[in-house]
């Protein structure tokens, strides 16, 4: 009987054996991230595996998953003889952080806490060494007031206490000082490591983020698995740097970014890109609904209310990323995505033409600089820890040729400024943002670069040039009455100085009124010299108004020298009228 049971007994304990077995885990590991591409908001993360799995079905679990994962994005791709039958994604808590730096960290706070604690220690030590000594010093104080002639001590026994006592004294007072500053010390350096800590928590919490991944293996071979994920809390802005050198007509492009990433995980050593597209998990289309409408009275105040929606610049922009925001959600967002196009359409239909043009054109060229898509793959591996800072990383450095001239617009400002026309010739695509400007070595300032594409000119300015400058007068006016109308002739003159010991080159420009109407006739009368033959400004400025001298001035021209351009026009209309600005919205 006994035997049998004994039998019974190992045979329970196989079965548990197998069962553990059978639900146990297979192996862990974490991957090695190699390439991450950065988005607007988000970053794409891919994880190389390679592991030795038995033939057959098995199950793989890849560990340390950042706190900012996007669950539904994960995806592994292999190839050969290995087939993911499926990806499972699971969160799970645990005690403590497991991270290496973190490890380390958490040490160097428990030695300066220590540190701090023994030295609170010594500091007290010595208040109460010093308690020890208070019984002599008032032996010694009560003994210089008694007689001592019927004393036990003398008065140089006295007088040696005293100054023992006032000698220890000050030596615990320094030693408590030297603890006091040492113990500040130490608090400063322990708040710096918190800081430090805390900073390495952000994006992160108290729990083990896996995937489990189920395969199916045909041989022996070693496994190759590529694991990618989305990640939020990432982002990047381009920045740029303009090196201006007039004298040999080039300007060197530093073209940056600012990255920064809380996404709870580190990427050390990997290949990264910088990208403008819109990370998607949708594959389908948005689908588009019949639109029903009717008729209404016209309400002004809503008519108003939509036209300031779809003409100012801000709501285009707004409902332009409210479209590609819904978009990335797919068809769960089908419902947005129609009434958005139906308000747009409603617009259209209740709008006038100017305002349906001012709409489309502003469309069109928030589209042209923010829908834009590409990506940039940088040199290099880089590391970008998880981290509230940012990090300056460079996408490219490439001169272009350039050619100078000065700029000078005395209705606007006195000062004279150096502007390049650029020319992008084999460079990236350059997006929209913020530059710091150059000349010569020295900055001069900063300045905002529009989207420019590969092989398009565009212009920069680098600064004021303090050595040629500008005056501008209106030397007379006359005014005379010819029938019912009213004739204002207009003459004026503009100096301009050069203090430079070579020749300059400089565009000065200045304007006339201008109107569409016939009630007013404006007429350039004369002007020396010619105005600038340059066809563009001819084209698309002349006619509106704008003055346009291509000038060069010669050395060291100053006051009598001075170069000076003049001009007359001449302005007709009713008598009884007066000039006031016409703003483009009137």
């Amino acid at each position: 009987m006994r035997e049998k049971t004994q039998t019974l007994t190992l045979a329970f304990a196989v079965i548990c054996l197998l069962a553990t077995a059978a639900c146990a885990d297979g192996p862990t590991t974490t991957g090695t991230i190699t390439k991450v591409t950065v988005y607007r908001g988000q970053a794409l993360v891919s994880r190389a595996v390679k592991v030795d799995l038995p033939q057959g079905t098995s199950e793989l679990i890849i560990t340390d998953l950042p706190a900012r994962i996007v669950p539904e994005s994960l995806y592994a791709q292999t190839s050969g003889n290995l087939k993911i039958l499926s990806v499972r994604y699971r969160e799970r808590a645990v005690k403590e952080d497991t991270r290496q730096e973190v490890k380390e960290l958490d040490e160097k706070i428990e030695i300066l806490k220590n540190q701090i604690r023994h030295a609170e220690r010594n500091h007290k030590h010595g208040g109460n060494l010093w308690a020890k000594y208070e019984g002599l010093w008032k032996l010694a104080i009560d003994g210089s007031k008694v007689d001592l002639n019927r004393g036990v001590l003398q008065a140089d026994q006295i007088q040696s206490l005293a100054q023992y006592l006032e000698g220890k004294w000050n030596e615990l007072h320094e030693k408590s000082l030297e603890i006091e500053d040492h113990i500040a010390q130490l608090k400063k350096e322990l708040e710096l490591l918190n800081r430090k800590r805390r900073e390495l928590d952000t994006g992160r919490s108290r729990t083990e983020r896996e995937v489990v991944l189920f395969v199916r293996k045909d041989d022996k071979k070693k496994v190759s698995i590529k694991l990618n994920y989305l990640v939020n809390n990432a982002n990047w802005q381009q920045q740029y740097n303009l090196r201006a050198n007039p004298k040999k007509s080039t300007v060197l492009i530093e073209y940056n970014a600012v990255v920064n990433q809380t996404s709870g995980e580190d990427w050390n050593g990997v290949a990264l890109s910088l990208s403008t597209a819109e990370p998607s998990m949708v594959a389908a289309p948005p689908v588009l609904e019949p639109m029903l409408v009717g008729l209404s009275r016209a309400d002004r105040a809503q008519q108003i209310e939509q036209q300031t929606r779809f003409t100012d610049a801000d709501r285009i922009r707004q409902f332009q990323r409210s479209r590609k925001a819904n978009i990335k959600i797919g068809f769960g967002a089908n419902y947005d995505l129609n009434t958005l196009a139906i308000d747009n359409q409603i617009f259209m239909c209740n709008a006038s033409g100017n305002q349906v043009q001012q709409f489309q054109e502003q469309f069109a060229e928030i589209v042209r600089n923010e829908g834009i898509s590409v990506t940039y793959d940088l040199h290099g591996k880089l590391a970008l820890p998880s981290r509230s800072d940012q990090q300056l990383v460079t996408i490219a450095s490439f001169p272009v040729k350039a050619e100078f001239t000065l700029v000078a617009t005395p209705l606007l400002t006195d000062y004279v400024y150096l502007q390049g026309e650029l020319f992008n010739e084999s460079g990236p695509i350059l997006l929209p943002g913020p530059a710091s400007m150059f000349r010569n070595g020295e900055f001069v300032g900063k300045s905002q670069l529009s989207q420019v594409t590969i092989g398009e000119k565009f212009t920069a300015g680098f600064g004021i040039d303090s050595q040629v400058q500008v005056a501008h007068e209106l030397e007379k006016k006359k005014t005379r009455v010819q029938g019912g109308n009213r004739i204002d002739t207009y003459h004026y003159r503009i100096a301009l100085n050069n203090y430079k010991d070579a020749d300059v080159k400089l565009r000065l420009l200045d304007r006339l009124p201008y109107s569409d109407s016939d009630s007013i006739k404006i007429e350039l009368e004369r002007t020396e010299p010619e105005l600038s033959k340059d066809s563009e400004y001819l084209r698309a400025l002349r006619k509106k108004g704008i003055l346009r001298w291509d000038l060069n001035l010669k050395p060291n021209t100053v006051d009598e020298s001075a170069t000076v351009v003049k001009y007359t026009y001449t302005m007709e209309y009713d008598k009884n009228m007066t000039i006031q600005p016409r703003r483009k919205s009137q």
